[in-house]
């Protein structure tokens, strides 16, 4: 391996622990928290349950040694029981979530006793009752006081359903990572408009923007840069002004009309440039510092510090897997995720295929991951190309050869499954 080229595991270990999460926080409601990370912990509002209440539809009893006992109450979940007292031998019929009274010792299921014309309930031969039992007691879950959730935690519908019980209608989160989105090239035509000889549509900035915008991010779509240094430069440097990371695609390779690298160079820093991968060799990143308009040279800068910037190839494919397996992770731990969560969901599935010519890099095979009795199974899409974006929009799932490796049907790799937050 050549020295200048970065095995992905080294960049990707590099990536998650040189770039720490942004420091902006914001209180937001309930039906924007699925996703978002917590900025701070949250204390226990109140106990829960809040009461001692009936785990189940029943009766409530007092004498755990009775075999019969004269119902006097009913007591429905919404009911108070304040002041009200279950004396030896005397029952209440309850529901599930209501309050208990004082004196209950245990709540017998309905249908373990008969009740009879006299509201009298008789225990069914057979039946034991537990002291206690059936009875959900008050703060056994939570405690006032306690710490609900933890700063960090990324949050979902159970946690927000947690936070709706404690009666929290916000909570502290990270700021939504701002990212603005660049292609590049003066071939690149937005789709629906008439092509001239020579063009070709752009779809790597819709196909990232679409992408970021269903994970919730804040997307800015910067357009397509011009083969053109300077252009590119301003771009880049007035892009760095609102934005927490830059995403292009295109204009990192060797080539006269690549101007991007140069561009970042002379605006900010480069940190690294081309990957030992297959696709996606050509992979950059480094980052702007704010406000200066050039960097500071120092990669451990968080994201308020700088800003980040991250150059994928311009090949369809190419773009697509550097940025599932490299620039979101990164984005993700940026957005306040801890590094063990940024990393992308992988799992192991057996070849369905054969290779037999070995592939000096390591690769990222487009496959179709399907589960069978023994477990899962994967098989390479047709069209592998880098710049044939039809393999991978049929393709659910990027299969790791490592360099060198030969595969043969049956053999255990690492597989990572596309769009698996969507």
């Amino acid at each position: 391996m050549s020295q200048d080229l970065l095995d992905y595991h080294d960049a990707l270990a590099t990536l998650l622990q040189t770039h720490r999460p942004i420091s902006r926080t914001e209180q937001a409601p309930l039906a924007e928290l699925n996703g978002r990370v917590l900025a701070q912990d949250v204390a226990v509002r109140f106990d829960v349950p809040t009461f001692d209440n009936s785990a189940m539809d029943g009766y409530a009893i007092h004498g755990d040694d009775r075999r019969h006992w004269q119902v006097q109450h009913r007591i429905a979940a919404g009911d108070a029981a304040t002041g009200l007292t279950l004396q030896p031998g005397k029952a209440a019929r309850i529901f599930t979530g209501a309050p208990v009274p004082a004196g209950t010792t245990s709540v017998v299921m309905q249908e373990h006793v008969a009740r009879g014309a006299d509201d009298r309930i008789t225990l069914i031969d057979g039946t034991r009752i537990k002291p206690g039992q059936h009875i959900r007691r008050q703060a056994e879950e939570l405690q006032t006081g306690t710490t609900l959730l933890r700063q960090g935690q990324r949050l979902n519908p159970a946690t927000i359903g947690l936070l709706a019980i404690q009666g929290y209608t916000h909570a502290p989160v990270l700021a939504r990572l701002r990212v603005t989105v660049f292609s590049s090239g003066n071939e690149l035509v937005p789709p629906g408009q008439p092509l001239q000889p020579g063009q070709i549509y752009d779809s790597n900035r819709i196909m990232l923007i679409t992408w970021l915008r269903a994970l919730g991010f804040e997307v800015h779509d910067g357009g397509a840069l011009p083969d053109q240094l300077a252009a590119t430069r301003t771009a880049l440097q007035q892009a760095a002004q609102h934005s927490d990371t830059i995403l292009c695609s295109g204009g990192v390779s060797v080539g006269e009309e690549d101007h991007l690298k140069n561009a970042l160079t002379e605006v900010g820093t480069l940190i690294q440039w081309r990957l030992f991968i297959k696709p996606g060799k050509p992979f950059t990143w480094g980052h702007i510092g704010k406000g200066s308009g050039h960097g500071n040279g120092n990669d451990n800068d968080n994201g308020d510090g700088a800003c980040r910037v991250f150059m994928l190839p311009g090949n369809p494919v190419s773009s697509l897997v550097t940025f599932q397996q490299l620039a979101l992770p990164t984005l993700r731990r940026l957005s306040g995720l801890p590094i063990e969560q940024a990393r992308p969901l992988q799992l192991q599935a057996s070849a369905d295929f054969r290779r037999d010519e070995p592939e000096p890099r390591r690769e990222f095979v487009r496959v179709v991951l399907r589960q069978h009795e023994a477990g899962w199974q994967v098989t390479p899409v047709a069209q592998q190309g880098s710049n044939m974006l039809s393999g991978a929009a049929h393709a659910n799932a990027l299969a790791e050869t490592p360099p060198g490796a030969r595969v043969a049907p049956g053999d255990r790799l690492t597989v990572y499954p596309l769009f698996e937050l969507l």
